[in-house]
């Protein structure tokens, strides 16, 4: 993998980017055949609108981050159910309707009811 930093024109700041290595030989038809680019400064402002340095939705920037693990602290969680796995866990907060689970990589739609003086957390498909 190879790091960089270079200028945001999204986030008006410098960012660190990851290459990741390209699979050492040729894959199947639903693998990758080239590197990734992950950036490691992603937040929750970077899901609106495309990713000026991939040129692809901000979202698929924060799902990469997720689910390489390399900045797990980026991300808020929430205690809730995987509808993947089926488990309780602290699911990763990509932004206001993705999450995704650390245990099996599986992007969760949620959404957050507030109940007056209490809020709940709902997953779902």
């Amino acid at each position: 993998m190879k790091t960089e930093i270079a200028f945001c024109s999204g986030c008006g700041h410098q960012v660190r980017l990851v290459f990741t290595d390209p699979p050492p030989h040729d894959g199947q038809a639903n693998l990758r055949d080239d590197a990734e680019i992950i950036c490691l400064d992603y937040h929750e402002g970077c899901s609106a609108g495309k990713c000026p340095n991939t040129g692809r939705p901000g979202i698929v920037m924060g799902v990469r981050l997720a689910k390489s693990h390399m900045n797990d602290g980026a991300f808020k969680t929430v205690h809730a159910r995987c509808e993947g796995c089926g488990q309780v866990t602290d699911l990763e907060v990509l932004d206001r309707t993705f999450a995704l689970c650390p245990l099996c990589n599986t992007t969760n739609r949620w959404v957050t009811l507030d109940l007056g003086d209490s809020t709940i957390t709902v997953t779902g498909r």
